[in-house]
């Protein structure tokens, strides 16, 4: 049977398995088609995928408005919440409805390792709204926002400065962390908590960083240690700018929040020294041999990294990054 996305989020829980991992088969889908797979190569990854899904059927109840804001957060709304942006974008549009709750969702970028960002804009780039509903309704429900103290230090907005500041705060005390948390949020909430670290990442969320320059670090952590809360910088980054560019709302308060979210996923992850991007490396294949290796992937973490480094390539530059990062990732090229 055909892979259906537009039925996808009323049929099956958001989450699945014993750790309540994220659903990632309309992403992975959607990363696919625009690889270019075929249908047929679609809906073999998509029967194969599913298995593994909670099947769940979408009841008619939906929620008030306010009733929804004061349940940020609580991962039990998630259905109400879902009919709720399913209502509303049916009513008022995807642009008045992004425009509207995203500010909400701003400071809870990182929430779920990023994929309530991610699945919103997967569903953007699909042209999907039952999607864009998916994606809102989980982050809403994980929504784990972070309280900003920008008032504590005034912004240096050198990105380089600041990311050398979290390396340098992360060195000094990180005997005092405890980042065996099982999840990407759990280990980025406690570098926040951290009284000394989180000052640091409090400072450099008060700095207007640039998408180019957040994407830029985000590039830099993951050829660094091409661990995977690294990788969900990249896809997140990525994700971030697609909304970025069809919500019209306050981008310097996103652009900030992003910073702070990749500044304290650098941090929980060990802060490694991060290298120059010059001179570019070589060796990399072009993007159709890393395209058609995505393709044969089943891993939906590979589709979506190798579709993001190519879509941020194509928006930034640093090509032979983004396909030395996607080709390693793939395993078509060694170190």
């Amino acid at each position: 049977m055909p892979y259906d996305l537009s039925t996808h989020a009323k049929r099956f829980a958001p989450q699945y398995g014993e750790h309540d991992f994220a659903d990632h088969l309309p992403m992975a889908v959607t990363a696919l088609r625009e690889l270019g797979a075929t249908q047929e190569a679609i809906d073999a990854f998509a029967a194969k995928y599913a298995k593994q899904l909670r099947r769940k059927k979408l009841g008619a109840k939906s929620i008030d408005p306010l009733l929804l804001s004061a349940r940020i957060g609580d991962p039990t709304v998630y259905p109400q919440a879902l009919n709720f942006f399913l209502d509303a974008i049916a009513r008022d549009g995807r642009a008045e409805v992004l425009g509207k709750y995203l500010p909400e969702l701003t400071n809870a970028i990182a929430a779920a390792a990023f994929h309530g960002a991610i699945r919103t804009a997967f569903g953007l780039i699909a042209d999907e709204d039952v999607e864009i509903a998916a994606g809102l309704a989980y982050w809403w429900a994980h929504a784990e926002t972070v309280s900003f103290s920008i008032s504590i230090g005034a912004a240096n907005n050198d990105h380089e400065t600041l990311i050398a500041d979290v390396a340098a705060a992360f060195k000094r005390d990180k005997k005092k962390l405890a980042l065996d948390q099982p999840t990407i949020s759990g280990r980025i909430a406690e570098v926040f908590a951290h009284p000394r670290i989180g000052a640091v990442l409090n400072r450099a969320a008060a700095a207007d960083v640039s998408f180019d320059n957040t994407a830029a670090t985000a590039l830099r952590i993951y050829l660094a240690a091409e661990d995977f809360t690294a990788l969900h910088c990249v896809t997140g980054v990525h994700a971030v700018r697609v909304l970025s560019e069809h919500v019209v709302m306050n981008d310097v308060e996103l652009r900030k929040a992003l910073w702070s979210a990749v500044c304290a996923a650098y941090a929980s992850i060990g802060a490694p020294p991060l290298e120059s991007l010059a001179p570019a490396p070589s060796g990399a294949p072009d993007w159709h041999v890393i395209s058609s290796g995505a393709q044969s992937c089943e891993d939906e973490h590979d589709i979506k990294f190798a579709y993001a480094c190519q879509e941020e390539a194509r928006h930034y530059g640093r090509d032979a990054h983004y396909r030395h990062a996607a080709a390693r990732r793939l395993g078509l090229i060694d170190a």
